[in-house]
């Protein structure tokens, strides 16, 4: 009986926890610390991406990084990913969307995703996601 109660406060705790959502944008919550800087368009793509590991460093002055953004999810998905820089100030540089790449993150893989800072001003950044329709790939005759 002394082992119910903390399980079932536990349980009770996990089932009332949820993902944040704010203006639209959910980032999924795994006990994961680099999601903050993962922004993605709807709550349920959210629940099917982590980020699990950020790396840095300086190449020619500029803050070079690599993503690695894990499936949590058992199929494969067609994504686009950029990132947004900003200052130190946490403002958001202007000009400094890189280009949106397509990828294609198969079922529970990672996948290394490489950004470089636009300038010398940008200290961090944040990973924007979006699903890519399958129909929009294909060519129609």
């Amino acid at each position: 009986m002394k082992y119910l109660v903390p399980l079932f406060t536990f349980l009770l705790l996990t089932a009332c926890s949820t993902a944040p959502t704010t203006s639209g944008i959910a980032v999924a919550q795994n006990n994961s610390q680099f999601n903050q800087q993962l922004k993605v368009d709807n709550p349920a793509l959210g629940r099917k991406l982590a980020i699990t590991d950020v790396k840095t460093r300086q190449t020619n002055g500029l803050t070079d990084v690599s993503v690695t953004l894990a499936s949590q999810y058992k199929k494969s998905q067609y994504l686009q990913y950029q990132f947004t820089w900003y200052d130190a100030d946490g403002f958001v540089i202007k000009g400094n969307h890189s280009p949106w790449h397509a990828i294609n993150l198969f079922g529970f893989a990672k996948m290394q995703l490489p950004g470089l800072a636009p300038t010398k001003d940008a200290v961090t950044f944040s990973l924007a996601v979006r699903e890519v329709s399958i129909d929009a790939q294909e060519f129609k005759d």
